[in-house]
């Protein structure tokens, strides 16, 4: 069987949406953004032009997943504008350098949050965090209705949750973060502060991230047409609320030091208002966020490989689809590689490579969208504003990852160095037989 059934609706792409985006970023990321700010202000504003720039791509990625309802994710879009060589590149740098580091950094974060709750050694948050990877791709791989069941399940559970906290931080909160002091020592100043925003922009463009991962599923949404445009942009308007409000409860509640010195933020709010117990509540809610979050990323991420493989850009085991409805071949590829990087690195830099691809590929998804346009005109959803949107959201990528070079030449080069490696991979792939 190498074929996957159009069976996610309107909720549960919705469900999806927002379980794959509201993930272990909203806890871990926050203090990473205001230690690298260190002022209130700028930090709760780049949450805002966080959600800006989110909105941005949803509009364009809702244009392209509606001409290429298909499983593959943005590598449908570049193949069909640029040829499949730059396809066979945009695929597998998707697949394994965004999304199996990714979801490599959500297990390393749930480790974190388990070591947090259960008081075990810090030791074991790299095998706890592969043993979560190593969980999920199994219960993905009985198939998409136990995958799409646990999603619906713990994506309602996790948003009543932070909801709750968002109540109780503002009912009794005192504002101590936005009133506490003003700068923090050491911020940054002149023109570091817009190299602090270029490096504070990759925890929060991950945070948001997650609407751009549903043209992976796009081959098995009913009424792509209609449904795709809804699920992304409603996904992202809930999301981008429930972040901005906590944002906005953490300050309420903590001053800005404590905000930069916590790896789960929510967690120490709770703390401070109504004890121990509510922080090692929210850490049971931070786990089982990041759960959902972990589910939603291990259900998508194969359907790129599915997607190459069923194109002749990849071996052609990866397009097997099991009773179940999963490309079960290329989830257990995705499920190992992330299983060893689990095991092997830390939250941080795995964030950094992953944000790295994504300004990139992202990028490059969105530049196809002017060709496909001018070759085949009209679609069922176009983006607003065109061309001047798609042309900004490019144009901030491209300066955030001017900020990052600069920052961080390091991790830039090891992120180019996957695209060389990749493109000079394709020149191994007998292109001529992909459709």
């Amino acid at each position: 069987m190498t074929d996957l059934k159009r069976s996610l609706r309107l909720t549960d792409g919705l469900a999806m949406v927002v379980g794959m985006t509201v993930g272990a970023g909203i806890f871990r990321t926050p203090g990473i953004v205001a230690a690298r700010l260190g002022r209130p202000g700028l930090t709760f504003v780049v949450w805002v032009l966080g959600a800006a720039l989110a909105f941005l791509g949803a509009l364009c990625f809702a244009e392209l997943t509606t001409r290429q309802p298909r499983a593959a994710g943005k590598y449908a879009f570049v193949r069909e504008a640029f040829g499949l060589r730059a396809g066979f590149v945009t695929g597998w740098v998707e697949a394994l350098g965004t999304n199996g580091v990714a979801i490599a950094a959500i297990g390393v974060a749930g480790g974190e949050f388990l070591v947090r709750l259960s008081g075990w050694p810090s030791a074991l948050i790299a095998p706890l965090g592969a043993g979560l990877v190593a969980l999920f791709t199994a219960i993905n791989l009985v198939g998409v209705a136990s995958g799409r069941w646990v999603q619906n399940v713990v994506t309602a559970a996790k948003l009543l949750a932070l909801g709750g906290v968002v109540a109780i931080a503002f009912a009794r909160g005192t504002g101590a973060g936005w009133h506490g002091g003003g700068a923090l020592p050491g911020a940054p100043a002149g023109w570091g502060v817009w190299v602090a925003v270029a490096l504070a922009a990759h925890p929060v463009i991950w945070t948001y991230y997650g609407y751009p991962d549903l043209a992976k599923i796009a081959g098995e949404v009913v009424n792509p047409s209609r449904t795709l445009p809804r699920v992304l942009l409603g996904g992202l308007a809930a999301t981008a609320a429930l972040y901005l409000a906590l944002n906005a409860a953490f300050l309420q509640v903590l001053p800005l030091e404590r905000i930069a010195a916590s790896n789960l933020v929510a967690a120490d709010v709770m703390a401070a208002l109504v004890g121990a117990r509510g922080g090692a509540l929210v850490a049971g809610l931070a786990l089982l966020v990041v759960l959902a979050s972990l589910n939603g990323n291990v259900f998508v991420t194969p359907r790129v490989l599915f997607g190459l493989a069923r194109d002749g850009l990849a071996p052609a085991a990866l397009a097997r689809v099991n009773a179940g409805g999963t490309p079960w071949v290329a989830m257990l590829a995705i499920g190992v590689f992330a299983i060893a990087l689990a095991a092997t690195g830390t939250f941080e830099l795995l964030l950094g490579l992953a944000i790295v691809q994504v300004l990139v590929i992202d990028s490059w998804a969105v530049i196809a969208l002017f060709r496909l346009r001018a070759r085949d005109g009209p679609a069922p959803f176009c983006v607003p504003g065109y061309p001047w949107i798609p042309l900004l959201f490019v144009a901030v990528y491209a300066a955030l990852l001017v900020g990052t070079v600069r920052a961080q030449p390091k991790l830039v080069a090891g992120a180019v160095a996957l695209l060389v490696v990749s493109y000079g991979l394709s020149w191994t792939v007998e292109v001529g037989k992909g459709r």
